[in-house]
């Protein structure tokens, strides 16, 4: 509980903004009994109504917003819809991503495997969906990546940079199990993907909102490791 009250990077009458450590979900569900929604109406019992604005993955760290107000909640859908909240990610992805790719355009289409978990895949029958890349800083085999999506699918920045041959790094879905599993279990990894940015204009007083949530100390280490050495040379 202290660890969600410490977390809390913005709040008013109206919104929370959250840092969402990385392997919560956001909500209950699929034999998970607590997520972030759930633990925050313990914690704030005297709040008559609070919901969740948007989602990230359980996987991914960083920026989660939520309305304490229906009003508030439904304003900010309308602004997500109207493309007036900006979020931006930071991703280690694996490999030299070229810079000629500054915006991915491929439309992404919602599965269920043979054990009938959600995968994400491009397919012409997909949503639009659009993601801009903006390379921070080369490694020995990744790249340290600024991403806006600029439309909101399931895992849209995890497969459209794996689409490209370049995956997030300790990605389990749709990165190269095969080639990291040992690194896993050796570097204690984490899904190399933060929300660390997000901008918009508050529903109720049109004030600037402009917040940054930092990166957790594992992600840290694991970019100190990788920007030291090839950690891949043995694998």
């Amino acid at each position: 509980m202290h660890l969600f009250l410490k977390n809390i990077l913005f709040e008013d009458k109206y919104l929370i903004i959250f840092n969402k450590p990385y392997g919560i979900a956001v909500h209950g569900g699929s034999g998970i009994n607590y997520g972030v929604i759930e633990i925050f109406r313990k914690i704030r019992q005297e709040l008559a109504f609070l919901e969740l604005v948007h989602r990230i993955d359980k996987e991914t760290s960083g920026i989660l917003i939520l309305a304490k107000k229906r009003s508030i909640l439904k304003k900010m859908h309308e602004n997500l819809r109207n493309k007036l909240i900006h979020k931006e990610y930071l991703a280690l992805l694996h490999g030299h991503w070229s810079e000629k790719n500054t915006t991915v355009s491929l439309p992404l289409l919602k599965k269920k495997n043979d054990h009938h978990k959600k995968k994400v895949c491009v397919h012409k029958n997909g949503k639009p969906s659009i993601t801009r890349f903006k390379i921070f800083q080369y490694f020995h085999n990744t790249t340290l990546m600024s991403i806006i999506p600029i439309t909101g699918r399931t895992h849209q920045i995890r497969v459209h940079a794996a689409q490209f041959g370049h995956p997030v790094v300790f990605d389990q879905k749709y990165g190269d199990i095969k080639k990291e599993k040992k690194i896993l279990h050796k570097k204690n990894g984490r899904l190399l993907l933060h929300a660390y940015k997000v901008f918009f204009y508050h529903p109720l007083n049109n004030e600037k909102i402009f917040i940054t949530a930092k990166l957790d100390e594992r992600f840290k280490k694991l970019l100190k490791i990788f920007s030291k050495k090839n950690i891949f040379n043995n694998f």
